[in-house]
This record gives C-alpha cells, sequence and structure tokens, in this order.
C-alpha cells in the first residue's frame, strides 16, 4: 500500500528534543512558548518564589532576590529560566532583552547570550538579571577567556546597579571563582564576593538561604537590600520521588498526541505506535523504568532532563539520522512495503534500550558480525521463489543497510555505555526463562505488546530454520548458530524487558533500597531496616580489614610496614553509611568519627556483595575501590589523636621475617614480636 499523506507530525516534534535537536538546549528563542512536554517538578517552586519577589512590582518591593540554579549540563536549569522568563512575560507584562537590547523573540534560535536583562513594564532601566550559562562568556573569541572572572563581574555589576540577579551555573565556575581571588584583598572583602564564599562554604544542600537580606551599600539602586537564596539541582534523579520521568512518558504517550494513528493501516507494524503501547502498559512501563533507574545507579550519574527527553523521542520516534529529511510515517510505511521488518524490529523499545548498537538485530563485534552476514548470504543464494517474504526480508539484512545505529546519549547506549552492562544477555539466564523465549516455544503475547513485527520476524526465522533442514543445498551448520543466536538478540531481550531482568539486578535494586533507607532519619527506620544499615557498616569494615596481616581484627594501614589496631581502633574507627549530600540518589558515604567520609558507590556495593557471600577471593577484590575509604579511615585516626591514648592502642610493624608489637596499656608501652 503506497505511503499517503496522513501522518503523525508529533513525531516530529519529539525528533527536535534528540541531542542533536534543536529543542535539545533551551535557547532563549524557545522561552516563548510552552515546551512540547513539560511537567511540574519541585523545581516549580522556586519558579513561584522568583516570580512574585525578583520585581520591583506594583507595590514597590524594595529587597532583591539572587538566587543560583546550581548543576551539571542538561539537568533542567535553561527550561527552569525559560519557565520564568514565559511567566514574567505573560503574567507580568516585562520585556526580556540580551545585553545589546535584542528582544529574545528577535534572537536566531541557536543564538545564547550570556545575560538577559528584565525590565518591567515600559521601565528604561532593568531591575533583573538572568545569566542562563555561567560556564560560558560573553566574548568567547577574547584572548582571555575565563568564565570564573566573568561571573565576578557580572556579582559585581549586579551589585552596583542594586538589581534581581538569576544565575545558572555548574559548581566547578563558583568554586574556581572562589579559589582564585579569596586571598585577593582587593576583592574577598567585597559583599558581592562573600555571597559567592558563602554559597560555596555551605557545601552542597540542596536548597538555602545565606543569612539575612543585605544592604546595598546605600546609593541609588533598584532594590535596597538583596536576599540570597541558591539550590543544587545534581541530587535529584528524574526515576524517583517525584517520578518525573514516568510523568514526561506519560505526557508523550498521551491519547491526544497519537490520535492520527489509530486509523492508519501500518499502526500494526509500527515500532513506535507499538513502542507507545509498550509505555502505557503499567507493568512494561514499570520496568522500563526500573531498568533506568538500575542504569543511574550503576553509572553513579543520574540521568538529567535533556538525557531524558532524548530517551523518548528515541524509543517513540526513532533516530532521525535514518529519515534524512523525511518522516518518520514514511520510513515506517517504506518499511512495512518492503518487507524489512528487521529494520522496524531494530526501532523496538527493548532493542533501543538494551542492544541500540546492533545492526539488525546482529552482533555489534566486527569479527563476529562479518561471520553472520556472510552465512545469512549463503541461505539467501539458495532460497527458492516459493519464500518471498522471508526472502525479502533477508535480502535488506544481506545487503546490510541497517537503521542507525548512532542513537545518541551515548553513555547510556554506546558500545560500552551503561546499558551495555546492564544487558542481561552478558550472563547467564534461568534455564526456563530460555524456555520461555525460544523461538520455536509458545511465546506469551503479553496483552498485545508482542506485536505483528515480532510474529513476522518468528515466521521468517522458522521458514528458513525449516528450508534448512530440509535442503540438501547448504550443510553449513553454522547457519543453525547464526540463525539461533540471531532470533535470540531480539527474542530475548524482549523477553528480559517484559520480565524486568537485567545483569545485576538484585544487587542494584538492594542499593537503591539502601540509597532510601539512608536519607531517612535513624528513628523513623524499622528495625528491619537498621538490621540492613548495620550489616552493610559490618560488610564495610570486614572489607577494610582485608588489608590486616590477621583479617579477623580491625586494624587501619598507616604504611606499607605499620598497621594500627587494638580496641580503640575497633571502637572509635567503625565506618557508617550515611546518606551522601553531593550525590544521595545514586551514592552514599563512608563517614568516620571526626567528620571523614568517602564515596560508596554501586560498583564497591556489587564486589561487597560478592564477597560477603562468599563466591570471591579477597585476593580478587579491586583494592582501588577501598582507596577512599582507606584514606578516610586513616585521616579520622589522626584527628583522634591515637599517639596519645593510654590503653587499648598498638602498633603493628611488619618486618622482612619478623611482626613487632608496640602495645600501650596503662600509659606504658609493651614490645613483643612474633
Amino acid at each position: 500500500m503506497p505511503y499517503t499523506e496522513s501522518k503523525n507530525d508529533f513525531l516530529l516534534e519529539l525528533l527536535a528534543l534528540q541531542q542533536d535537536g534543536r529543542h535539545a538546549i533551551s535557547a532563549p528563542t524557545n522561552w516563548t512558548f510552552k515546551p512540547l512536554l513539560e511537567v511540574e517538578t519541585e523545581i516549580d517552586e522556586f519558579i513561584n518564589d522568583l516570580e512574585g519577589t525578583i520585581l520591583v512590582g506594583s507595590n514597590g518591593n524594595s529587597t532583591a532576590r539572587w538566587h543560583f540554579f546550581i548543576g551539571s549540563p542538561g539537568n533542567g536549569k535553561s527550561a527552569a529560566i525559560g519557565k520564568l522568563c514565559r511567566k514574567l512575560i505573560d503574567e507580568k507584562g516585562c520585556q526580556v532583552r540580551d545585553e545589546n537590547d535584542t528582544q529574545i523573540s528577535e534572537l536566531s534560535p541557536m543564538e545564547i547570550p550570556y545575560a538577559l536583562n528584565i525590565f518591567e513594564y515600559d521601565n528604561s532601566y532593568v531591575t533583573v538579571q538572568i545569566v542562563q550559562d555561567a560556564s560560558v562568556v560573553r566574548n568567547p573569541f577574547s584572548s582571555n577567556v575565563n568564565p570564573a572572572n566573568e561571573l565576578l563581574l557580572t556579582l559585581k555589576n549586579a551589585w552596583t546597579k542594586g538589581i534581581s540577579l538569576i544565575v545558572c551555573t555548574n559548581r566547578g565556575v563558583l568554586e574556581k571563582a572562589h579559589r582564585d581571588f579569596h586571598t585577593d584583598i582587593n576583592i574577598n572583602t567585597k559583599p558581592w564576593f562573600k555571597i559567592l564564599a558563602a554559597i560555596i562554604t555551605d557545601g552542597t544542600a540542596n536548597q538555602g538561604t545565606i543569612g539575612d537580606p543585605r544592604d546595598f551599600n546605600g546609593h541609588r539602586t533598584a532594590f535596597r537590600e538583596v536576599k540570597i537564596s541558591y539550590c543544587h539541582m545534581d541530587n535529584r534523579s528524574l526515576l524517583s520521588e517525584e517520578r518525573t520521568f514516568e510523568r514526561l512518558i506519560q505526557k508523550a504517550t498521551s491519547a491526544e498526541r497519537w490520535g492520527s494513528c489509530d486509523s492508519c493501516v501500518y499502526k500494526e507494524n509500527c515500532p513506535f505506535f507499538q513502542n507507545r503501547k509498550w509505555l502505557v502498559h503499567d507493568m512494561a512501563r514499570t520496568n522500563v523504568l526500573r531498568i533506568l533507574r538500575r542504569a543511574e545507579v550503576l553509572s553513579g550519574q543520574v540521568i538529567v532532563f535533556r538525557e531524558a527527553l532524548a530517551i523518548i523521542s528515541l524509543i517513540l520516534a526513532g533516530c532521525p539520522k535514518d529519515y534524512k529529511n523525511g518522516h518518520p510515517c514514511k520510513w515506517v510505511s517504506e518499511a512495512v512495503a518492503c518487507n524489512n521488518v528487521f529494520a522496524l524490529g531494530a526501532r523496538r523499545i527493548y532493542m533501543c534500550l538494551l542492544a541500540s548498537d546492533s545492526p539488525y538485530g546482529l552482533e555489534p563485534t566486527a569479527s563476529i558480525h562479518n561471520i553472520q552476514l556472510d552465512k545469512l548470504h549463503q541461505l539467501y543464494d539458495v532460497i527458492g521463489a516459493n519464500m518471498l517474504e522471508s526472502r525479502a526480508a533477508l535480502k535488506h539484512v544481506v545487503e546490510s543497510k541497517p537503521p542507525s545505529t548512532d542513537v545518541g546519549v551515548t553513555r547510556l547506549f554506546g558500545p560500552i555505555g551503561v546499558m551495555a552492562s546492564l544487558d542481561p544477555c552478558r550472563e547467564a539466564l534461568p534455564s526456563d526463562f530460555y524456555d520461555r523465549w525460544d523461538v520455536d516455544s509458545q511465546i506469551r503475547l503479553d496483552e498485545g505488546l508482542f506485536s505483528s513485527i515480532e510474529l513476522t520476524c518468528v515466521k521468517t526465522w522458522q521458514e528458513l530454520e525449516s528450508y534448512l533442514e530440509h535442503t540438501s543445498e547448504i550443510t553449513s551448520p553454522e547457519i543453525h548458530w547464526v540463525l539461533k543466536r540471531w532470533s535470540s538478540n531480539y527474542l530475548l531481550r524482549f523477553g528480559t524487558l517484559i520480565e524486568g531482568r537485567s545483569a545485576w539486578s538484585k544487587e542494584l535494586d538492594a542499593f537503591d533500597e539502601l540509597l532510601t533507607l539512608a536519607a531517612t532519619s535513624p528513628e523513623n527506620r524499622t528495625l528491619d531496616q537498621k538490621r540492613s544499615i548495620r550489616q552493610l557498616d559490618t560488610q564495610i569494615e570486614s572489607l577494610l580489614n582485608m588489608t590486616s596481616y590477621q583479617q579477623n581484627e580491625s586494624a587501619v594501614q598507616l604504611s606499607e610496614t605499620v598497621m594500627l589496631s587494638g580496641r580503640w581502633v575497633s571502637e572509635k574507627l567503625k565506618p557508617k553509611s550515611a546518606v551522601n549530600k553531593e550525590s544521595g540518589s545514586v551514592s552514599l558515604t563512608v563517614e568516620f568519627d571526626g567528620g571523614e567520609q568517602a564515596v560508596l558507590g554501586s560498583l564497591m556495593y556489587l564486589w561487597l556483595t560478592r564477597r560477603s557471600d562468599g563466591k570471591l577471593d579477597a585476593r580478587c577484590f579491586p583494592r582501588e575501590l577501598l582507596s577512599g575509604a582507606k584514606d578516610a579511615r586513616v585521616r579520622a585516626a589522626s584527628k583522634g589523636k591515637y599517639a596519645f591514648e593510654s590503653n587499648d592502642i598498638e602498633l603493628v610493624v611488619i618486618g622482612n621475617d619478623e611482626i613487632f608489637r608496640l602495645t600501650r596499656f596503662d600509659g606504658e608501652v609493651d614490645v613483643s614480636h612474633d
């Protein structure tokens, strides 16, 4: 059936959200209209508060606001500023211009000015300045480009004018500005620099307000005083708590977005329509989100807004590199018309997430891929005319013009990305799982999630296998292996996503529960929860003691030949797991007396569980994973002033042939050797 003009243009809009799309970066020209996918988040509380406090307004507000949005690229800072600007324009009647006095609606689509000025009503003077990205500079072609210097200049000018200021930046720019000038007496005494110093000193709390309102030096300014606030945005997972990722999916899959697809003749063979069905299915959507959460935990890095939008775009609209300047709907119709079913299968949700680098579902490794193509070409050459549909499907594969494997979000979907590490096919799966998802088994349909695409693929594999069994034209046993491996790449991944399986799933889910538990105050924990935390602390202590010459006692290695042990060490230097203030969504901290701490990430936990289960020899444990905790423990020992303890302290000096013990009790030192 030829392609008609009936199509869903929402898919084209989705493509603009991919990392190379025009809406991937929230440029000011995009701020004048509502984003394609927008949901309420806790950041909206700041936006609503700022809207009412940064302007002089009709009530003559005299207190300015300085607010800092601090976070890494792509985590929604610019989108938040865009929402604030829309509110100021639509609800407050403000004008938003760049420093050259150009309205944001007149800027070029990719132009991102360093600063934007807010004019209330028809005023000729600025009352608010917004810095969308303090990691850039006003003049990128300057011979002395320094974002930290640029930020300090902005703070100074805003203070001099006595205006409100909104700054979006990463923590590195703030720290560099403070580090470079905190010893400069011409700068470090300025009130605007003290504001910066206070934010840096305040650590990484999610949000805060620094001190009471501060006076603007008494000269003529837009405001008389300023109130300072900030929020850190890197510690927020879109997959937990507010379920922001899930709400973005629900926005993208809402019925009104897909109404034009209901009457489409290609919908049963459209991977995007079928992926949408997957995501509106409660159980299937939950398992997708669970695997993405495991990816966050394993990588130690949250999925930011830009990545979340790109993932949704890939699942529901495919990859723009497949279309050139065409339409996703046209690509689908052409693939259906010529039975390019394995290309359609490559864009199914389970392949997008778990095998996006597998061309046509074949192996991405070049040596194996070439063998597979060679064997499939041999099969294609001898297929008879009575298998026209299977021959047509196989033709596209052997001609090797697969859909693009460069699908964006490389850290997740690249050949060595996080999802590749989570691919359950890298580990042995239960035998009953293979029985359920083998091409020759009675595959369950799972409420329509097993689509016509999979049915056609299965039919093709079965016909090819049957042909091999009844022909004498080709006798290579390797072709049976190629067909089996090929079908497994699709069906096993379909099954793993349906069932929510992944590599390390048990351990990563347990670590995720510990992250939630650590964020719960001790008095609100149940006995079982307290037991879980205690067990983790005991495991960490046991792990740290692996370096001891006697691994059943607490010991701190001070140098290659000197160790500190005794009852004082076991009592005073016990590790305690706690929430990580910098990245509590994906990691814990190990704390010791004196405030010393180190990060406890998922990789250390994975190895720890293998060790505690008795499945790993201590000598196989990667010692570099322990270095941070060991160093923190040594620092805690030094702060504990062990050298001045009168009892229960022992130094062990390990020589070539002897071990010397220096034990202190009742203020005396006893020297012995083994």
